[in-house]
């Protein structure tokens, strides 16, 4: 097999391994009573650089503002995120995410990469485990450098 379809190889490995690890996130923020589209826009809030407005929201879902303030109102609700009024602009509403919401997105990241990766580890042996560590790192800073 040729270099260019070993690359092709990889990056089918990452993105399927990447998939199942969102999927375990799905499961897990069902457990906490959020649902899939709850958690999308609570991890994007929490990783906004600035606290975003129902309109910038409805953008970024491509939906209507009146359908994302439902949204945000149910997150409300379960105290996860908090509206303010902005300070430039008394017509816009901001969308804060509670200390409670950041904890769940911490949280639901963690335990969806610790729990599937670990199961899957599991049914690894320690040397193929070692190597794999030792790949990984060496393509991350492979990556790196190319950037």
């Amino acid at each position: 097999m040729d270099l260019q379809k070993k690359s092709e190889k990889v990056a089918d490995y990452i993105r399927s391994c990447n998939k199942i690890i969102h999927r375990k996130s799905h499961e897990l923020a069902k457990s906490y009573n959020l649902t899939i589209d709850q958690y999308h826009m609570l991890f994007h809030i929490k990783y906004m650089k600035a606290e975003p407005s129902i309109g910038e929201l409805a953008q970024k879902y491509d939906k209507a503002q009146n359908t994302i303030s439902e949204k945000i109102s149910r997150l409300e609700e379960k105290g996860l995120v908090y509206r303010k009024e902005d300070l430039l602009d008394r017509r816009v509403c901001r969308v804060c995410i509670t200390d409670e919401g950041k904890n769940i997105v911490n949280i639901i990241r963690k335990e969806r990469s610790n729990k599937a990766v670990f199961s899957a580890l599991n049914n690894m042996k320690d040397d193929e485990i070692e190597n794999l560590m030792i790949s990984l790192e060496k393509l991350l800073n492979c990556l790196e450098k190319g950037e």
